[in-house]
């Protein structure tokens, strides 16, 4: 999720900036006759370029993270993991110009109308922890913990300056429960037992490939217990998964991606459609978590 703030027409001109500089590299590597057609950008700002079966993923300052996500979905890719695999048109590598940084991947057009099955999305997940199981130890040793993101959170639910939206009374209730939550956390699913996963799986994140879901943003990757993955998704999808998991660590999950994502959906709650989570969210935590720690 993109975290940053900005008014419309600062974010209209960074887009622009952004398509123009993926048509640049693209021409620099020998594309012709393409242009650029945003599709749902997040993180970073994503965009086909027509009419090429190629899609170009755009950020300031990600540089690491999308070196990070290039590796992994090289890896991935190598031993037929259901990622979106790096365009084979361009260099596989972040190419960085006036102070943005692109990456090149394949598309792969989406029936705006076509839901993807919660089991197909499962049997996908379960895929794709395997082959993340597999990933090098050079590279995992690199993955962060999934609990960078909580703890940017919480920094974030511990500064009312930079949440200015949230009520006080439900900022202090999101970072209480955050705390209670991960007093838990930590005893049901220590370090030690964390697996490599994708971080945020969540249905925007995943791609139907022929009849076959396939998964994208992997710039997320972490390690953490696969219940973190499972938290953001539907719960048919946790039931067609097919392994055994804590119910109690579930649960926490579940929570602790609420309050998470509430906290960032506050902080720029007047971007798109991010109220509507905002308060979604929030409503959870205050009606099916707090009530219940």
């Amino acid at each position: 999720m993109d975290h940053s703030t900005g008014d419309g027409k600062t974010m209209n001109k960074s887009i622009a900036d952004a398509l123009s500089v993926a048509i640049d590299v693209a021409h620099e590597a020998g594309l012709r006759g393409i242009q650029a057609v945003p599709l749902r950008s997040t993180n970073n700002v994503v965009a086909w370029l027509s009419p090429s079966p190629i899609v170009a993923k755009v950020g300031y300052g990600r540089l690491a993270c999308l070196q990070t996500e290039l590796q992994v979905a090289i890896e991935l890719s190598s031993v037929g993991g259901p990622v979106v695999s790096p365009a084979s048109e361009i260099p596989a590598i972040v190419h960085s110009r006036r102070g943005l940084d692109v990456t090149f991947w394949r598309y792969h057009p989406q029936q705006a109308d076509l839901a993807i099955n919660e089991a197909a999305v499962a049997v996908a997940l379960r895929r794709l922890h395997a082959a993340m199981s597999g990933i090098s130890p050079t590279l995992r040793s690199t993955l962060p913990s999934f609990l960078q993101e909580l703890e940017s959170a919480r920094s974030l639910l511990a500064d009312a300056a930079r949440i200015p939206a949230l009520p006080e009374v439900d900022r202090l209730l999101l970072a209480n429960t955050l705390d209670q939550l991960k007093t838990d956390l930590l005893e049901l699913a220590p370090a030690r037992s964390h697996a490599v996963i994708h971080g945020s799986p969540h249905f925007h994140n995943v791609l139907l490939v022929g009849e076959k879901a396939v998964f994208i943003d992997i710039e997320t990757t972490c390690t953490g217990p696969i219940e973190w993955d499972l938290a953001h998704m539907a719960e048919e999808v946790e039931v067609a998964y097919g392994a055994a998991v804590n119910e109690r660590l579930m649960w926490i999950c579940r929570g602790m991606a609420s309050v998470k994502t509430a906290a960032f959906c506050w902080a720029d709650v007047d971007r798109g459609d991010l109220r509507e989570h905002a308060e979604g969210h929030l409503s959870h935590v205050r009606e099916s978590v707090a009530p219940y720690l």
